[in-house]
């Protein structure tokens, strides 16, 4: 049997560290990150539990995508019990959102270009 876990790393320009901190602590609520030293690695990797379950690691490197570039890769989504709520800081926060009609769901840029889907804990 193969399974896809629920944990994720992505990478990002290094210009984005606090931006992107400031996202997975203030709106998504992850609280504060775990920093991870990793030889060879120039600066620590910073990884975010979610309350729900999950966890996203980032690696701030100068070789991560562009914004534009890492918003044609990979989507992840968060579930939560209220979506209209998450949508409403996300908007409150200026966050970009990106219109992608066939799922009905709201998509938003997190500092760096990942794009994130709102869904709920029920789908």
């Amino acid at each position: 049997m193969i399974a896809l876990v629920n944990r994720a790393h992505i990478l990002a320009r290094p210009h984005v560290k606090e931006q992107l901190e400031s996202c997975f602590t203030t709106i998504l609520g992850c609280g504060a990150p775990a920093r991870l030293d990793v030889p060879g690695v120039p600066a620590p990797i910073l990884a975010f539990r979610f309350a729900g379950g999950g966890s996203v690691s980032v690696e701030f490197t100068e070789d991560a995508l562009d914004e534009q570039q890492a918003r044609r890769g990979a989507w992840l989504e968060v579930s939560v019990d209220d979506p209209a709520a998450l949508k409403q800081k996300v908007l409150e926060a200026g966050l970009p959102q990106v219109k992608y009609n066939p799922t009905g769901r709201f998509y938003f840029v997190v500092p760096g270009g990942q794009v994130l889907g709102i869904g709920t804990t029920s789908s």
